[in-house]
Formats: C-alpha cells, structure tokens, sequence
C-alpha cells in the first residue's frame, strides 16, 4: 500500500477543484458566506484528486481481502488491472452523480466537467512517476485547460445548445484509456523505475498526450458548433421579431380600415394562444398561433371600407362582399412561405367556417376546419361580441361567454369551448389588460 505522503499532490488538486467550483457556484447561486464555506469543503470531498485516494486505497484493500478469502497468496497484474479499472470507474461514477446533484448541473452539463477534471488528474498520473512532477504537471495541464477555454467560459456556462452527451461520451472514452495506460506500470513494474526504459515511457505518454490534445480540440469543436447555432437562433430569433412587427403592422392597418379601434389584434393573438396552449399542450405551436391569428381578417384590406364601416346592418349584397375577406386573406397570403404564414393562411381562409357545415366560404363541417381555425374563430367571436363596433355596443362578458356555450357543436368545436371555458379567467384577464380606451 503506497504511503500517504504519496498522496499529497491529489489531496491538494481536491483543494484546487473545490475552490473553483466554490467560486463558480458563488457567481451563479450566491450564499451566505458560512454556506459557502461548508459548500467548498463538500466539493473537496467530492473531488476526483480526494475521491482517487480513497478508491485507490478500497481497492487494494478489498482486492486483498478477496484473495486472502480464497487463500490465494500471489499477485496477479492482469486479473488486478481490470478489476481496479472498474473499481475506478465506479467511483468516478458515484463522485460525478453526485456532483451533478450537489451544483444543480444536470443533463450532462456536470457529469462533462467533473470528468474534465477526472482525466486531467488521470493524465498527470500517468506523465509522472514521482509527487513532484504529478503536481507540476498538474499546475501545467490546468493552465493549458484554462488557456483552451478561457474565451469560452461564459458562453459554456450559460449555453444551452451545446451537445453535452457527446463531449461526456468522448471524455468517458479518455478516461479508459488514461487508466489502460496508467496500468502499464501494474504490468511492468520495471517502466517506474529510475526510467531504464526511456523509449517506452515516451511512447506511453506520447499516447497520453496525444489523446487528450484529441479531447480538447473535441471539446473545443463542440464549443465552436455550439456557438454557430446560438449564433443562427438569435438570427432567427430577430427574423421572427421583425416578421412579426411587419404581421402587426398590417394587421393594426386592416383593423383601423374595418374601423376596430383599439388593442382588437393583440386581444385575438393572445385568447388564441392560450386556447392553443390547452389544447395543443406545445409552447411552440402555441406562439404561432398567436403570431397567426393576428392575420385573420387580413383580406379586410381589399374590401371597399364604406362597406366596413357602414353603420347599421349590411344588405344581403354588402355581405356577401365582406365574406369574400376570408378567400382574399388566403390569396394575399397564399406565395408566403414558412409554418406560421401557411397557417395564417389557413386560419384566414377557414374562421368562418362553423362546426355545423353553415359557415363561409366553403362550408366545411366539424374536424374539416383546420385547429387553428376552430381556435380563432372562437377567440374572434368573443372578442367580436364584448367589444363595441360601428354598428353595435359590447356586450357584457357574462352574455358573451353564455353565447359561446350556447352555440358549442353549433358554431364552434366543443373542445374548443371547453378549452376556452378552461381558461376563460386567463382570457378574461388578457381582456382587461388590452381594454379599448374610449
């Protein structure tokens, strides 16, 4: 059994990891400072350098234990390198899901760098043979880890694109072949000492050293993808905002020429999207409802605004001009490209069509109307009915919700009424927030 004093270059790179993971959990999740004292004496613990003491020590121990249980008095290196191997994994193992837990970095993200540090300690046993130099190399290969990375550390920390697994798959790979390598001097005490056989022990780090370069330059492609993606979602990001300032203005154009005044288009937007939300039960697709629905009377441009702003009832002709505005809403609509424009298109085309086959322009019946459209159609009505128009005055909010419960498998989808009955307080406060002002 090594003596302790061996140990001392591992025990003091615990001191290292617990230090700067202590400083870096102060800058993320900051505490009172006898908390923070007692969390870096608990990442000391949990260091690969204090963990590799004891699993060394357990191993060997236990290792003995097993063959003084048979009564087997001689030591074999090449039933003992695979079985330490393991031993060490499973300590690995325990020390990076704990870690894991103790920092609140899941999903990979804590597993990779304790890992990093794992094999980092790893690499420093296999280039040295004596403490001195395992602590030199240590400082070394720290500082060449720092360096590499040092431009990427906010971005990492932060990140959320980055393929984590991946990194933790390529550095579990190192890991077995750090340990394979260290077990060269189990198999050949002579590679130790007094460096008799230079050209081996070159070989052996030469090996060592160029697979963990690999690793790096893995982990810092990896990094460099992952900020390219950041890079074209925060692009898309931006195209997404301005098309949707480009939606609103067109909109809040087609509502001013109808003579709806006021925050109608944001109203429909957001009843939409939470209707979308419970039934859809996808934040994704919910927002491109929202997005969407702000388009559904967009063919009201093309329609002569005399008539939209006609006081008192439409004749017979007049409204059969105004239905038009869903066919010339799908037509304005109908070369754009994208998820959110085609469903515009549809939604603009269909929220007028009714559950029972009587709507417009087609007279689709039931599950023929598109979701989106059943969605809007009912967020729009409702809307309609509790504001006031050219032509009417708003209702109460209890009398509209009476009349989109009245006409559920009627006018509109009953799930959608129900969907809308489930969150008629959220709707109720969306239209309190956006309240015309008279």
């Amino acid at each position: 059994m090594s003596p302790w004093f061996y140990y001392w270059p591992k025990l003091v790179a615990g001191v290292w990891f617990a230090l700067f993971n202590a400083y870096l959990l102060h800058i993320s999740q900051p505490r009172k400072r006898s908390y923070e004292v007692l969390r870096g004496i608990a990442l000391f613990f949990l260091s690969s350098g204090f963990l590799a003491v004891i699993g060394e020590e357990l191993s060997y121990s236990l290792y003995q234990g097993i063959l003084d249980l048979f009564g087997v008095d001689i030591y074999m290196p090449m039933a003992f390198l695979p079985y330490v191997i393991l031993f060490d994994a499973a300590i690995v193992s325990l020390g990076g899901w704990v870690y894991s837990r103790f920092t609140g970095l899941m999903d990979c993200v804590g597993a990779t760098i304790y890992m990093e540090y794992v094999c980092v300690e790893r690499l420093c046993m296999v280039i040295s043979t004596e403490p001195w130099n395992y602590m030199l190399c240590f400082v070394i290969f720290q500082a060449i880890l720092y360096l590499a990375q040092r431009k990427d550390l906010h971005f990492v920390m932060h990140n959320r694109t980055i393929q984590w697994r991946r990194i933790f798959i390529y550095l579990v790979g190192l890991f077995f072949v750090l340990d394979l390598l260290y077990g060269a001097y189990y198999l050949f005490p002579e590679l130790a000492s007094d460096l008799r056989v230079p050209k081996y022990i070159i070989w052996l780090d030469g090996i060592a050293l160029i697979s963990s370069g690999f690793a790096l330059g893995y982990m810092k492609l990896s990094f460099s993808e992952a900020l390219q993606v950041e890079k074209k979602m925060n692009y898309f990001k931006k195209l997404q905002h301005s098309q949707e300032d480009i939606i609103i203005s067109l909109a809040e154009i087609t509502e001013a020429k109808s003579g709806e005044t006021g925050q109608q288009i944001r109203r429909v937007a957001e009843y939409s999207r939470l209707l979308a939300m419970r039934i859809l039960k996808d934040v994704t697709l919910a927002e491109q409802v929202r997005i969407a629905a702000m388009m559904h009377d967009l063919g009201k441009l093309l329609i002569d605004q005399s008539i939209l702003e006609k006081k008192g009832r439409l004749t017979a002709e007049e409204y059969e001009i105004v239905k038009q505005h869903s066919q010339f809403g799908w037509n304005l609509l109908e070369n754009s490209k994208g998820e959110v424009m085609e469903m515009a298109r549809i939604i603009a085309l269909q929220h007028h069509e009714k559950w029972d086959g009587t709507g417009y322009p087609r007279g689709l019946r039931g599950d023929a109307i598109s979701i989106y459209a059943q969605i809007v159609a009912v967020a729009d009505v409702y809307d309609a009915l509790t504001s006031k128009r050219s032509y009417k005055d708003a209702w109460a909010a209890s009398d509209a919700k009476q009349e989109i419960i009245d006409q559920r498998g009627e006018q509109f989808s009953p799930a959608v009424v129900d969907a809308f009955l489930a969150c008629y307080t959220d709707i109720e406060r969306v239209r309190m927030r956006y309240m015309d002002q008279e």
